[in-house]
């Protein structure tokens, strides 16, 4: 049975505004891979991916604000900040032949990066990522109407449970029950009341600041991997037509230089529940 491990070994730098980020750094290579995780969420969702990963290349995970062991604060939850914040951790280290990969939230993150600082972005990695999906102004409406969000992210033991068994397709109960450990010793670092704000916001934000429109502008190459029985994209209520097929195919055609990887039998977290193919695909794709 795989088990998650969490990397105990923790780095902190502060960039501007007195932000404090926490990251894990693994291996060496003459590419860097900076790994950004989705929301609610923290480094340790990538351990299954950075202990093969880092046998050739340099990895760092790190933990956006508000989130895991990162500084918390009156920030505008926001996909700009969250890129921003990552642009000054990037510069900060004198990270070079970056390769961004980011998972849903982070996905849209990496994506908001690399669509204002192309310079810093050798390639783009997106697993299961948000942003590729469209919302219209009733879409957005709807969602945010809706009390869906708050009961899938409730710091309730038996909610959040519930959350991450649901981005799972072929769920490993020990897995869970450690994702969960960890997300709620990290709730009270950051203060419920701190992290429902920032989940909050961060939807918000998600729907607030797409980015398909300007999928064309990028100029990286870019991986595209999702799992094809993803339960969270697309949005199975407002978009009953769609697919992770139709999807994919899309995101695929606006971005230029873009290739597609479908990982059967797996769910949302793809990158832990079929860590093996998407290691591959990700090693392949680099080359």
């Amino acid at each position: 049975m795989r088990t998650l491990v969490i990397i105990t070994f923790l780095k902190k730098v502060e960039i501007e505004k007195q932000i404090q980020i926490a990251y894990t750094e693994t291996g060496s290579g003459s590419k860097t891979l900076v790994f950004i995780h989705g929301l609610a969420n923290f480094k340790g969702v990538w351990q299954s991916n950075i202990t093969e990963l880092s046998k050739t290349y340099r990895c760092i995970a790190l933990d956006l604000p508000g989130n895991g062991h990162s500084s918390n604060g009156d920030y505008k939850y926001s996909m700009f900040f969250y890129a921003e914040c990552v642009k000054q951790f990037i510069d900060k280290l004198n990270l070079t032949d970056v390769v961004l990969v980011g998972h849903s939230m982070g996905g849209q993150v990496a994506l908001v990066l690399s669509l204002r600082y192309p310079h810093l972005v050798n390639k783009l990695v997106l697993v299961a990522a948000s942003g590729l999906e469209y919302f219209t102004e009733f879409d957005k409406m709807m969602i945010n109407n809706s009390m869906q969000f708050g009961q899938l992210f409730s710091t309730n033991e038996q909610n959040l449970e519930s959350a991450i068994h649901s981005s799972f397709y072929n769920f490993d109960k020990l897995i869970i029950k450690n994702l969960v450990k960890d997300a709620k010793e990290f709730i009270p670092i950051h203060s419920s009341v701190k992290w429902q704000r920032m989940v909050k916001e961060s939807i918000s934000a998600m729907l607030n600041e797409q980015v398909q429109q300007f999928l064309p502008s990028l100029t990286m190459p870019t991986l595209i991997i999702f799992g094809d029985n993803d339960a969270m994209i697309p949005n199975k209520l407002l978009h009953p037509t769609e697919s992770i097929q139709s999807i994919a195919k899309k995101s695929n055609a606006l971005i230029t230089n873009s290739l597609v990887k479908i990982v059967k039998n797996a769910g949302h977290f793809v990158q832990i529940e079929k860590s093996a193919e998407v290691n591959a695909a990700i090693e392949e794709f680099l080359g």
